[in-house]
């Protein structure tokens, strides 16, 4: 499978201001959408993640981590979403809906982790790989 590209505002290194590029997504996941974005909010986590603050951030960067898009494509194991349906996209993701702190709406203290929208590993708990399915 080719590689899709897309354009995208980066942050190329700590600090810097945002850039709009041609990028390549990651390969699709079998649980994981491909969206075309309507619209991103850009918070105050956003900058703090820019700057490097908590030290968790991997550079280049691509901010904005909360919107709506139209879903592109789907990987082989979603059941849940088709192409064309409007879904948004939360700063969570991945948490385990199993344990009690998920059970009760408080995915964001998950006791096994989730995957934040752009942690990577070096998170911790926060940045596991993706495990949960669509």
């Amino acid at each position: 499978m080719s590689m899709v590209k897309t354009e995208a505002y980066v942050v190329k290194a700590q600090g810097e201001d945002l850039v709009k590029e041609e990028i390549e997504l990651p390969e699709l996941k079998a649980t994981e959408l491909e969206l075309d974005m309507i619209c991103c909010g850009l918070c105050h986590t956003d900058i703090h993640m820019r700057d490097n603050d908590w030290g968790v951030a991997n550079y280049p960067l691509v901010p904005g981590h909360e919107g709506i898009g139209i879903v592109r494509a789907i990987g082989s194991a979603v059941k849940t979403h088709k192409v064309g349906d409007k879904v948004s996209v939360a700063w969570i993701r991945d948490s385990c809906l199993d344990c009690d702190s998920c059970a009760c709406g408080r995915e964001n203290i998950c006791q096994k982790g989730y995957q934040g929208t752009y942690l990577a590993s070096n998170a911790g708990i926060f940045g596991k790989e993706a495990t949960h399915k669509v």
